[in-house]
């Protein structure tokens, strides 16, 4: 005989720690410029986190340091740019970083004082830029683009070329798991015969 009467069932599922594909409400949490292995190509990278969450521990801010603070909301690594050799550019239709940043200001209600700031390094630059429009909630576009990694497919999250963020939900692509352009899923190389390369039976 079944009976669940008395019985206590644990749901672990819970909330994931991580953003996922698709549009999210978050605000930046922080931002840097990291510099290709050569140092012709630059990259933005944002950590972009929903607002708090009750009852809820998210990753540790600081990777090495586990036991440290945590994030209070879903939290997660996005490219917000490709690799760029513009950097150095002023021009924000040419220099993808800072064209991104003005438009994430811009969406925040901040671009005014984003005009404001001059600096001589585009990493001074994005610091700066960063500190103004980081905590401020906006809806963001995140696409998803599966990574094989130690043997394990991981989804990498990244801001497409345009809508990819917008103060206003409906001015945001529908998200759609099934569009390259939203979502990659892992390319599978494909077995091109089954019959053997050599045959080792003929004598």
């Amino acid at each position: 005989m079944f009976s669940t009467k008395g019985q206590e069932v644990k749901n672990e599922g819970g909330i994931m720690k991580s953003l996922q594909p698709g549009v999210v409400y978050a605000h930046i949490y922080s931002g840097s410029v990291r510099t290709s292995n050569k140092g012709d190509k630059k990259v933005l990278e944002l950590i972009l986190e929903t607002p708090a969450l009750s009852n809820f521990e998210g990753w540790p801010v600081d990777r090495n340091d586990p036991e440290g603070a945590k994030f209070r909301g879903q939290s997660s690594r996005v490219n917000a740019t490709i690799w760029t050799d513009q950097f150095n550019e002023n021009n924000v239709s040419k220099n993808e970083i800072i064209g991104k940043l003005t438009i994430i200001a811009t969406e925040a209600g901040v671009r005014k004082d984003l005009d404001k700031i001059s600096a001589n390094t585009i990493e001074e630059w994005v610091e700066k830029a960063v500190e103004l429009v980081k905590d401020k909630n906006i809806y963001w576009f995140l696409k998803g683009t599966e990574e094989e990694y130690n043997g394990k497919t991981i989804i990498k999250l990244s801001l497409p070329k345009i809508r990819f963020c917008s103060a206003n939900e409906e001015k945001l692509d529908k998200y759609d798991k099934s569009n390259v352009y939203h979502y990659k899923p892992l390319q599978t190389k494909p077995v091109a015969s089954f019959e053997p390369a050599s045959d080792d039976f003929q004598m």
